[in-house]
């Protein structure tokens, strides 16, 4: 018997989860999942959903949305305390406009074979990230499953989510903003410490996560193996503005890493200090600022996967 607590968004991508709810749910019908669900209302509802669905007793939870949508179902399963996270099993039918996490794991984009994966019921286990950050001076902290991304990184996602073209891919949203906030961007200091390495330079963008890919499709953890119980790193110095336009195919494909520019490095734990705020997203939503700090939890997290 297939017992599930399905969690839709009905915003995600501009509100196309709502339309295409319909369909997903006659197909998990069609192929006798049992299940329970629930629309979502605003930000951090399907985080309280998630708790809500575990006190009940379900250990299957799937989102239909984004990576959003997944991120806050992951922070409602380790911020619970009536099971072990471990006993959880995640999944997700992606509707949204990135779908990055879905890349590394084996989560196809399109819905119908996303549903595949769940009835062949094919558990990964990977690694979780958690970040302590600031929000107006308040300390907070986020779990994340995929990528974590300051410096330039973060205000062109800041900027993506507030305009982005609903009726366009994430792919195209983050593009069009990283080159609209390129030459209005200023590259910032701070100092970073990697395995006790300290790092001072002035910093374009840099990125901390599990899987490989950002941006609605960027390879940007290329070596990133998301159960190894380390953190990927990518720190990308002062490049020149017109050499990231030059390279930027190469963020597609993961040979950007290859620049001089570019330092790579594997951790469990990063910290980041700075005078000025560095700004941070992850898995795709815009949270605070610096200081940051960084710990992974080793293949703590189950998804159904290939």
């Amino acid at each position: 018997m297939k017992k599930y607590y399905i969690i839709v968004n009905p915003h995600s991508s501009g509100s196309k989860a709502i339309k295409l709810w319909p369909k997903i749910r006659e197909i998990l019908e069609n192929n006798d999942f049992e299940f329970e669900y629930k629309l979502t209302k605003g930000k951090m509802d399907a985080y309280n959903i998630t708790i809500e669905a575990i006190k009940k007793g379900y250990k299957k939870i799937i989102g239909v949305g984004g990576d959003g949508t997944a991120n806050e179902i992951v922070n409602g399963i380790f911020n619970q305390d009536y099971v072990n996270p471990k006993d959880i099993i995640l999944g997700i039918i992606p509707t949204g406009t990135g779908n990055d996490w879905g890349k590394t794991i084996g989560i196809p984009s399109d819905y119908v074979q996303a549903i595949e994966v769940l009835k062949k019921g094919n558990i990964i286990t990977q690694d979780v990230g958690k970040v302590i950050y600031y929000e107006n001076n308040e300390k907070k902290e986020r779990y994340f499953m995929n990528i974590a991304g300051m410096f330039f990184d973060a205000i062109v996602v800041k900027n993506t989510n507030i305009s982005k073209d609903k009726n366009k891919s994430g792919a195209f949203s983050y593009l069009l903003n990283l080159l609209t906030t390129l030459f209005k961007y200023k590259y910032q200091k701070a100092e970073i410490n990697i395995n006790g390495k300290i790092i001072k330079e002035k910093i374009f963008t840099m990125a901390v996560g599990i899987c490989k890919y950002s941006g609605g499709g960027m390879k940007m953890l290329p070596n990133a193996i998301p159960n190894d119980g380390l953190f990927d790193i990518i720190i990308i110095r002062d490049v020149p503005r017109f050499q990231v336009i030059r390279h930027i195919k190469k963020l597609f494909d993961g040979s950007f890493v290859e620049l001089k520019w570019v330092k790579q490095y594997k951790a469990k734990n990063i910290k980041l200090t700075s005078h000025e705020k560095i700004y941070l997203e992850v898995d795709g939503e815009h949270l605070g600022h610096s200081p940051f700090e960084f710990k992974i939890y080793k293949k703590s997290l189950n998804v159904f996967g290939e």
